[in-house]
């Protein structure tokens, strides 16, 4: 048995209404199944979402503060007002501030821009910067991707003679500021239907708003924001990332061109993932390392010479911010090992870190770094020793929401915003302590034990034999894929594993086939070569991941990027035949000592054993010693001590057996041991030796087949009643039959058993009129047949052996 990494969340699929949408659509099973799970029900409902074009956008004026906004800024443009846009350093914030700089430009205003130092000033509108536009002769401020809860620094800028107009998709505060326009639509009263854009796609439908219609043009860096900022893809944001993306593809600008030239990505093959894990970075390196203007200026450069050599810095200051996040995760795991270290059994819910010297810029990362690592809510927080305050970032998992619980503490910090999954904040260290306390609390209150394993969405479960490259190539009318609308995930179930190989660089990746009733599919997963050992040739699996085409040299084949696998299979390395056993067994556990025990038999086997593996501290027990305590755990004999202790660890990975048992209770040991329970991935037999290395002859016990049940039960009919005694009939039938009188007698107790002969104290009768029950119906059968297969272990083929040990591992 392996278990899943994930807990795995499998719908329950509705195969008739696959088929119909199937037909319907004039699509294959896997892209109904697929439409199906994320509810949609008919051609009718799923058609929108198949076709989504700028027919489906909706009217910007429904957006709470759009009309204001479009007035305020229409009569700044007309009377040559001093505009200056205040944007973000993140991703979608540059985005949506080069958005602005095309729109102001684009209706001929007098503006400038603005973008907040990360480390220095922080996120948000700040009273410094107020000062300072208020000295350049700014009249009209335009916030882009922030702004929502800046309620004290707006009403400064009133104060200062400096109108407002703040464009935001954070969540808003339970109070707002006092500005000219707040276009938000997370606002409580807001109208507009749609409420998942993104900073720069709250910009965009200003855009729409301003000249009457949708600026397709606007929809590239609309399309980078929504994406980078892990808006859902769903909506009006799906209708933005198709539209930027087809632009994107056909024709970009300057910026975007040499920004995919230092990813070595062309353009034309640009996707929501190559911009989430290539572009969308080194736009945000700038604002974290450095400064976001650069950024800015690269989206907005009017040729190629300027954009190459501004793509080629943000290129640059990516590779550091890499580096810099490898370093800062070492740090923090240091720091939250020695937590643990320091108050063991108390385990904090919520990791919450702090450390003068580290960078704001990539708290978030680090923090993201973290949760993936050890699944828990993380903040990680640079300290500034002179003024005592911390900045920083949290990431947290699904079932916390992170800005309610940041909520619920906001009397602890000084700024804070964000949503369910991210947030941002200042604190001062002094409350540091106070704050890991409430959140570890409200984790507790909040989450149950499933929510501590992370979960993996499945759309739906569908065999090999389904999975084709015209089907794979009609999920393209999925995309594009990302946060909301994520690339379809696929559970293969009971896939034989052909061939496995690591390959790559230090062989970290992993590469297989698997079949199924005769289709087959090669399979890849990156960073898992460690894990080829456990997925053998010849083990049965359930695969989870997503589906791709492999193009090389012109051809194209299916191929499955696997995330994630279990199996309630035992696999059987029968090694029986193996001449060189201890050399054998050595090698085994020098390459897996984790989780790994050892039995052997008999007990001359056992002292070996323990003489030369003891240092290496796997348990290794001889059957003859072990035993089972009252509450079901397995005694055995500690190799390094050759003392006896109970072993409570839970889980056995990999068992080693020297030999295989030979009576009664070393069956029951070895049961016990392949109990399910005990989590066993793999079982490698090898024959018992003695010390003078020959093989030991294998001993056993025949067990009656039906046919022999069938002679004895005619023979009872035949008689029709007797009396039990040693020497009576039973004893006959043994005559007869050459079975043992111990055989005949446990034949006897399974007719009655099964309501074939009755029974009244010695007296026996057969039943006229038996009822029709099988064999395997008797408890006492099962048992006998079980404890004489187990018997003949030795003699069992690897097939055999493989069946019997594997019914011992059912659940």
């Amino acid at each position: 048995m392996i278990k899943s990494k994930y807990r795995w969340d499998i719908p329950v699929q509705d195969e008739e209404l696959v088929t119909r949408l199937a037909h319907d659509l004039n699509v294959s099973r896997l892209v109904a199944g697929v439409l199906v799970n994320r509810g949609w029900k008919s051609a009718e409902q799923a058609l929108p979402f198949l076709q989504a074009d700028t027919g489906d956008l909706v009217n910007p004026f429904l957006m709470k503060g759009m009309t204001e906004a479009v007035e305020r800024i229409s009569r700044a443009v007309r009377e040559g007002e001093r505009i200056r846009v205040y944007g973000d350093y993140d991703a979608d914030g540059v985005t949506s501030t080069t958005l602005m700089i095309r729109l102001l430009s684009e209706l001929g205003a007098t503006f400038d821009t603005y973008i907040p130092h990360r480390s220095r000033e922080g996120y948000g509108l700040n009273l410094g910067a107020i000062d300072l536009a208020s000295e350049a002769g700014v009249r009209l401020l335009i916030t882009v991707d922030n702004g929502i809860s800046a309620v004290d620094q707006i009403a400064y800028a009133g104060k200062l003679g400096i109108d407002v107009v703040v464009t935001d998709h954070h969540e808003p505060p339970e109070i707002v500021p006092d500005a000219v326009a707040l276009v938000n639509p997370k606002q409580k009263d807001c109208p507009y239907p749609f409420k998942g854009l993104c900073g720069a796609g709250v910009v965009f439908k200003l855009a729409h708003a301003m000249f009457g219609h949708p600026k397709i043009e606007y929809a590239d860096l609309a399309a980078i924001g929504t994406i980078a900022d892990l808006m859902p893809l769903t909506g009006e944001n799906r209708i933005i990332a198709r539209l930027g993306l087809e632009q994107m593809r056909r024709g970009p600008n300057p910026g975007i061109r040499a920004l995919c030239k230092v990813c070595a990505v062309k353009p034309e093959d640009l996707t929501s993932g190559r911009i989430g894990f290539s572009l969308a970075p080194r736009l945000n390196a700038g604002g974290r390392l450095e400064h976001a203007d650069r950024a800015v200026k690269l989206l907005a450069a009017a040729g190629d010479e300027e954009a190459e050599l501004l793509a080629h810095e943000l290129d640059k200051l990516n590779v550091e911010r890499q580096a810099l996040v490898e370093q800062t995760v070492i740090e923090a795991e240091e720091m939250w090992q020695n937590q643990c270290a320091s108050e063991p059994g108390k385990l904090s819910n919520v990791i919450v870190l702090a450390k003068e010297g580290w960078n704001a810029g990539i708290a978030g990362l680090v923090a993201s770094k973290l949760v993936e690592r050890y699944y828990r809510p993380t903040i990680v927080l640079a300290m500034d020793a002179d003024s005592g305050k911390c900045k920083g970032s949290a990431r947290s998992i699904d079932g916390f929401d992170l800005y309610a619980a940041l909520t619920e503490c906001a009397d602890l910090m000084e700024h804070y915003g964000g949503h369910q999954a991210a947030a941002g904040m200042t604190i001062t260290h002094a409350n540091i302590a106070e704050l890991a306390g409430r959140l570890h609390t409200l984790a507790e209150q909040w989450l149950n034990a499933e929510d501590w394993q992370p979960k993996r969405r499945i759309d739906l479960s569908i065999p090999l034999s389904e999975i084709t490259l015209k089907a794979i190539d009609q999920m393209a009318r999925l995309e594009p894929f990302g946060n909301g609308n994520p690339t379809p995930r696929i559970l293969i179930r009971d896939v034989l594993i052909r061939e496995s190989r690591t390959m790559g660089k230090e062989d970290k990746h992993l590469r297989m086939t698997v079949e199924q009733a005769g289709s087959t599919v090669e399979v890849v997963a990156f960073g898992m070569g460690d894990q080829r050992e456990r997925l053998a040739p010849g083990l049965k699996i359930d695969l989870l991941g997503e589906l791709s085409v492999n193009e090389w040299n012109g051809n194209r084949k299916v191929q499955a990027m696997f995330q994630d696998f279990r199996s309630q299979h035992l696999h059987l390395n029968d090694r029986r035949k193996e001449r060189n056993v201890w050399g054998a067994v050595e090698k085994l556990i020098v390459n897996q000592q984790s989780g790994l025990a050892v039995g052997c038999s008999p007990l001359a086997i056992f002292n070996e054993a323990v003489s030369r593996f003891g240092p290496a501290g796997i348990p290794i027990s001889a059957y003859t010693v072990a035993g089972i305590d009252n509450n079901g755990n397995t005694a055995i004999q500690t190799a390094a001590t050759s003392e006896r202790y109970v072993d409570r660890r839970g889980e056995w990975r990999h068992l080693i057996l020297i030999g295989l048992p030979s009576s009664d209770q070393e069956v029951r040991v070895l049961k016990e041991w392949l109990a399910p329970k005990r989590g066993l991935e793999s079982v490698t037999v090898f024959s018992g030796q003695d010390k003078g290395s020959h093989t030991l002859e294998p001993g056993g016990a025949s067990f009656p087949e039906r046919k022999h049940f069938a002679e004895v039960y005619a023979m009872c009919r035949q008689r029709g009643q007797w009396i039990d005694s040693p020497d009576g009939f039973i004893q006959e039938t043994a005559e007869k039959t050459e079975w043992p009188l111990s055989t005949v007698r446990m034949m006897h107790e399974i007719f009655i058993e099964l309501g074939f002969i009755s029974a009244e104290g010695a007296s026996r009768k057969i039943v006229s009129e038996p009822p029709r029950r099988e064999l395997e119906e008797s408890s006492r059968y099962r048992k006998a047949r079980d404890h004489a297969q187990g018997l003949r272990l030795t003699e069992m083929t690897t097939e055999e052996l493989h069946g019997w040990m594997s019914s011992c591992h059912v659940l």
